[in-house]
């Protein structure tokens, strides 16, 4: 199998991971036995599957049944990519258009959805961007153009980033012109907040950094709320997120005066499909 065979064939799988995931949000346990069927694989490939998740520790197996090994867990990077792509395609490409093409010093987090932006942002010049993320800082190295630089800090082998005081400190080093960041849940009385507690104070110094802050959500994750705070809401100028987002929430961020941009996403085909018991 060539890179580009095995590249389609994790893309797959991370896709039929993020659906087991979100079956067993809903269901909480799921039988083993049904799971071919619903996602049209065979079932050696399920099993397979539900190897990775559980040396991830995302589920455990006992009896022929499957469970959610840890509740409001953080999920991997490589899996979080498979949700929603189209929104966080589309917020990337938006956010990207907020950046004006002039010498810029820009700070990016890591996450999913910055990293569609930074796909945009590789092919600008004259700007220089300091990241803690090793999947945003790869996508801009491969094109010789911006300027990268990556803080140093502890890896986060799950989330391919970097954090801790090392991280903190190598971007208190620098006045960002823009930061954009991703957040795992945003609300007008909780502010901006994350999974991580390390993750949630790289981004936090980010932001303080940054002369104009900007957080990309998508619908998801507006009216979540986690339990490591990175800032208020008011402390932020902008927000990216997607046409699925609740409407009520929007309005309550704009009138604290956030400015939030919703972009246009076709409607998700629905599953039909009934889950068994």
């Amino acid at each position: 199998m060539d890179v580009r065979e095995r590249s389609v064939s994790e893309g797959a799988r991370d896709a039929r991971i993020s659906l087991i995931l979100t079956m067993l949000a809903q269901r909480g346990e799921l039988q083993v036995r049904y799971l071919p069927a619903l996602l049209g694989v065979s079932g050696p490939t399920v099993r397979r599957d539900l190897a990775v998740m559980e040396d991830k520790g995302l589920v455990r197996r006992s009896y022929g049944r499957v469970a959610v090994a840890r509740h409001s867990a953080e999920l991997p990077v490589s899996l979080r990519r498979s949700q929603n792509t189209e929104a966080k395609r589309r917020i990337g490409a938006l956010a990207c258009s907020l950046i004006p093409t002039r010498p810029l010093t820009v700070a990016l987090s890591g996450g999913s959805t910055v990293g569609f932006a930074a796909r945009l942002l590789a092919s600008r010049a004259n700007l220089t961007v300091v990241t803690n993320g090793l999947d945003t800082a790869t996508v801009l190295a491969s094109r010789p153009v911006v300027d990268v630089v990556v803080t140093g800090g502890q890896a986060r082998p799950l989330f391919n980033d970097l954090v801790g005081k090392t991280t903190e400190w190598a971007l208190r080093d620098y006045q960002f012109d823009f930061a954009m960041v991703g957040a795992d849940g945003i609300s007008p009385v909780a502010g901006v907040t994350q999974h991580s507690s390390s993750g949630a104070k790289v981004t936090r110094v980010m932001l303080e950094q940054a002369r104009k802050r900007i957080v990309l959500a998508d619908s998801s994750k507006l009216g979540r709320v986690h339990a490591a705070k990175v800032a208020d809401s008011d402390a932020v100028h902008t927000v990216v997120t997607d046409s699925h987002a609740n409407m009520d929430l929007v309005r309550s961020l704009r009138r604290l005066g956030l400015n939030v941009i919703v972009v246009a996403v076709p409607p998700a085909a629905k599953n039909t499909r009934r889950l068994p018991i």
